[in-house]
């Protein structure tokens, strides 16, 4: 009988040591926002380029200070800028097939939809609790986490032409394909992300809670724009017939060089609802109490 007391005992002392540290609150969410990119594009006008963003969140909060978080979302991203000294074609200004001008302008666009996946962990700067009193009722937070990337290339905007005319004095020229024969806005993308992010926590009601947040994600992939290692399509000044000396793809040491990749951030207002929540510190606690 002792040692049942004993046992009993520890089991309340493992339970209240865990529950000082729990929160134990579970919140649903969605998010709506608007993105941004910046990458190999110049001059590219980022008012422009911000586009919309859907998605759900889920939250885990351990506890006042701490949170993890999961999102999904979709939406776009698009710019409109130049890429100078390089041969550049436009969907849909064709003279003959598989034959186009190069812009003399360097104007260059693109627009791709993408559907992401983040785990997140947020930290809190004061004790926040969603439904909780007004001192607890906001907060500014940090977060910092892992994602994927996915887009299907929508086969429009800008890409890049053969350094060689088709026939010499036509001014035409043919798009550059890879071995698949695609052109350089065909390619999906699919990468890891990092997003890191700050924003402002705050309280509704008993079961709604609000968050203001911008994260910027660093992207492991150089194509989002259609851009895939530039420097190999800017043209040689020594030699305006070669491009870079070569088309060759890069391989994949340079592939992996991370001064040139791609960036996109967000601008989101999300709402979320408690579905769970204990009264107290610990929801096991609570139960045998009653």
């Amino acid at each position: 009988m002792l040692q049942m007391r004993k046992l009993i005992v520890a089991i309340i002392l493992i339970m209240s040591s865990h529950c000082v540290m729990s929160q134990q609150t579970t919140e649903l969410g969605i998010q709506v926002a608007g993105a941004t990119y910046w990458g190999d594009i110049e001059n590219a006008g980022f008012s422009k380029s911000i586009t919309p963003v859907f998605g759900i969140l889920g939250r885990w909060n351990f506890n006042k200070r701490l949170a993890a978080r999961g999102q999904l979302f979709t939406g776009n991203l698009k710019a409109e800028g130049f890429f100078s000294d390089a041969n550049i074609g436009q969907s849909g200004i064709r003279v003959v097939p598989e034959e186009y001008q190069k812009d003399p302008l360097f104007a260059y666009n693109f627009s791709r939809s993408f559907q992401s996946v983040e785990a997140l962990f947020e930290f809190n700067f004061r004790n926040y609790k969603l439904g909780s009193t007004k001192k607890e009722a906001f907060t500014p937070f940090v977060e910092v986490g892992l994602g994927g990337f996915f887009s299907r290339a929508l086969r429009s905007g800008s890409y890049i032409l053969n350094p060689f005319e088709t026939t010499i004095g036509s001014g035409l020229y043919a798009p550059y394909l890879d071995a698949n024969l695609n052109k350089t806005n065909n390619f999906d993308v699919l990468t890891v992300t990092i997003p890191v992010g700050a924003g402002i926590k705050f309280n509704l009601s008993k079961r709604l809670g609000g968050i203001v947040e911008v994260i910027v994600r660093k992207t492991f992939s150089d194509n989002i724009d259609n851009l895939d290692d530039p420097k190999r399509f800017i043209i040689d000044p020594t030699n305006p017939a070669v491009i870079n000396g070569t088309y060759q793809y890069p391989d994949k040491v340079s592939k992996m060089q991370l001064n040139n990749n791609d960036w996109y951030a967000t601008f989101a207002v999300s709402l979320c609802y408690q579905l769970w929540s204990s009264k107290g510190n610990c929801a096991i606690y609570d139960k045998i109490k009653k």
